[in-house]
């Protein structure tokens, strides 16, 4: 096992223990634990596709019809939605089924 540097939360205290030591010490609440592996990493971001979502939402044309005809819609194209949903509930199925 590993060894980590443990600190208590009284008085602050570091000791170096096993790694299953300082998990079991932490869950007990008498401290935390770092290891190398917890250290921070650059973060890593993906490309953002709200965008490319929000242009086709806008061309498939379900803004434009209401609550009974995205109903009818829905239960054409087999997608379930609570009878009771709203329109945008349902244009949301719709879409997220497309």
């Amino acid at each position: 096992m590993e060894k980590v540097d443990f600190t208590f939360k009284r008085g602050g205290r570091t000791k170096q223990v096993n790694e299953r030591q300082a998990q079991l010490l932490q869950r007990a609440g008498i401290g935390t634990y770092r290891t190398r592996d917890m250290a921070s990493h650059p973060m890593v971001t993906k490309p953002m596709v709200a965008e490319t979502k929000a242009q086709t939402a806008a061309d498939d044309g379900l803004d434009a019809l209401d609550k009974d005809q995205l109903h009818a819609l829905a239960k054409e194209r087999g997608v379930k939605v609570h009878h009771m949903a709203g329109a945008d509930r349902v244009r949301a199925a719709l879409r997220e089924a497309q």
